[in-house]
């Protein structure tokens, strides 16, 4: 399967999946989905479920000065997250090809196996999270996001497909989520997780939260703003 290159904006974007990258530009640009004031001019921002980086673009276009950390486990999309920062000129970036979760260890993570390149959608969930893809399991090196938490963040964005709550728990046990002022999460109802557990986490670590639903695209987006 080869990449593609459209153009977008001023951006150059390498992708795979034509349909999936259309999908991900209106999210992302036109609807605004990760649109927010982080009330500085230089944020430390976390993208974790970064895909191809097309929130990390959107996260330095708002923010020029933003230093952003992208976390990409699938190693076969990770090398189009490292073109469309490098080329495009996306400065102060720093990429992990891992998964997070609860503890350091090897875990399968399922990509589309259609050969269509629709790998927004992997998960530890066999089929996607939804069950819409056939998939197929490849070994990937799991860390706890805490690892990684040195300073204060101004915004962490989750795009997990299924493991949000899992990333929480570990962020909630480890302390780390005490650092965090912003999150928004894309959650994906599945059986593992259950999101009045994530809302009562962030509600015990003092954020004030906001459900934004989006009936069309399945979506449910929890945005949370640490009142301390």
């Amino acid at each position: 399967m080869e990449p593609k290159v459209a153009k977008f904006d001023r951006y150059l974007l390498t992708y795979f999946n034509k349909k999936e990258l259309n999908i991900l530009l209106n999210e992302i640009f036109k609807k605004r989905v990760y649109d927010i004031d982080l009330g500085k001019t230089t944020p430390v921002i976390f993208d974790v479920g970064a895909h191809i980086g097309l929130a990390t673009i959107f996260f330095n276009q708002k923010y020029p000065l933003a230093r952003i950390t992208a976390f990409e486990p699938n190693p076969n999309i990770f090398p189009l997250l490292e073109e469309n920062t490098y080329f495009n000129n996306i400065h102060n970036v720093t990429l992990h090809n891992i998964a997070l979760g609860k503890t350091a260890s090897k875990r399968t993570l399922f990509i589309d196996s259609s050969n269509g390149g629709g790998f927004s959608t992997a998960s530890f969930s066999k089929d996607a999270w939804d069950g819409s893809q056939k998939s197929i399991g490849i070994e990937v090196i799991t860390e706890p996001l805490s690892k990684y938490i040195t300073t204060t963040l101004d915004l962490l964005k989750m795009d997990v497909e299924g493991t949000e709550q899992e990333i929480l728990e570990e962020l909630n046990e480890s302390g780390k989520i005490k650092d965090i002022r912003n999150i928004i999460i894309e959650f994906h109802p599945t059986e593992k997780q259950d999101i009045e557990i994530i809302k009562d986490i962030l509600k015990k670590n003092n954020f004030v939260i906001e459900i934004k639903e989006e009936p069309k695209d399945k979506l449910v987006y929890i945005l949370g703003k640490n009142s301390f």
